[in-house]
């Protein structure tokens, strides 16, 4: 019994060890004297220049890939690419369903890995150089000059958003595509039922009488704290989900509470941070129970944002 409780011992370990191999990609295969992942060269041609990157703008984050296992047949150190900073290095990432890439990340800071920030009217830019160094081989011999490859992303400034609701909050990101697909900003626009904003509506929740407090936020949290800041300079209500409705009712326009619907509005606070919040006591529009809620967002390149509203807002 002793003798056969340690085979079973045994076996158990040689599967642990054998489920631990790491995930090869399509381009890899796995060495199983080291227990690692290496680039089957033969799936590629040898070229001079390496690989052209492709470059993903994200909510926060900007990411440049490239192809690790193309690197290595064209003579370059796929372990060492880097950005303007040299400690803002890339990582392996792969699966079992796609090619090895090298991935170099970077939140969109100017404060992080050198990025450098401009801005126009209508967008801000992240710029940033991404470094791919030569191959030095065993014997000493480098082929190769190193690239350096320019890339940016551009964020717009001005947002619309809409709170979709029949007092049936829809919360939840909108993904916002700038033109040319460049990149998004991820805007929440939520309905809370208290004034600390932290119990948002619910399924559950959903009614709202006419005369009711509702608490409003519009925040972009993935915005640089220390350059940006959010100034709601429309906010409006319509009876149809359609933000382009005929009928509209103006509660904010430009930046100020509004001479239509403002006394039914508290402005909390309004382009100091990353996130608006308003007061709103609840109204209904003749011929409908629905209301929805919809925004205008500026993103400041100051902090706070210079406005020209009175004391008041």
């Amino acid at each position: 019994m002793m003798t056969w409780l340690s085979l079973a011992l045994a076996v158990s370990i040689v599967r642990t060890a054998t489920a631990q191999s790491p995930p090869c990609a399509t381009d890899e295969y796995l060495n199983t004297t080291t227990n690692t992942c290496l680039c089957n060269l033969t799936m590629y041609n040898s070229s001079v220049l390496p690989p052209d990157p492709i470059v993903q703008c994200l909510s926060g984050q900007m990411k440049v890939k490239v192809s690790k296992c193309q690197l290595g047949k064209s003579r370059y150190d796929s372990a060492n690419l880097h950005l303007l900073d040299p400690s803002c290095t890339g990582a392996r990432v792969a699966d079992s369903a796609s090619p090895a890439q090298v991935v170099v990340s970077t939140a969109t800071s100017s404060s992080q890995c050198g990025n450098k920030l401009t801005f126009n009217s209508t967008h801000m830019f992240y710029s940033n150089n991404l470094t791919i160094p030569a191959k030095v081989d065993t014997s000493g011999l480098i082929a190769r000059n190193n690239v350096t490859y320019a890339f940016f992303c551009s964020y717009p400034l001005n947002i619309p958003i809409s709170l979709a609701t029949t007092l049936n909050v829809t919360m939840g990101p909108i993904d916002i595509p700038l033109p040319g697909g460049a990149g998004a900003v991820m805007v929440f626009m939520v309905a809370y039922t208290d004034s600390s904003f932290t119990i948002p509506y619910t399924d559950a929740t959903m009614t709202v009488n006419v005369q009711d407090p509702l608490y409003v936020s519009v925040s972009i949290p993935d915005l640089d704290a220390t350059r940006f800041s959010v100034l709601v300079t429309r906010l409006y209500a319509t009876g149809t989900s359609d933000p382009n409705a005929a009928q509209s009712y103006d509660i904010i326009t430009n930046k100020c509470p509004s001479a239509q619907l403002g006394d039914l509005l508290t402005i909390v606070k309004n382009g100091k941070d990353t996130e608006a919040r308003f007061k709103i006591d609840t109204f209904q529009i003749m011929g409908t129970d629905s209301l929805y809620l919809h925004a205008l967002v500026e993103i400041c390149t100051s902090n706070p944002c210079n406005q020209t509203c009175g004391s008041s807002s």
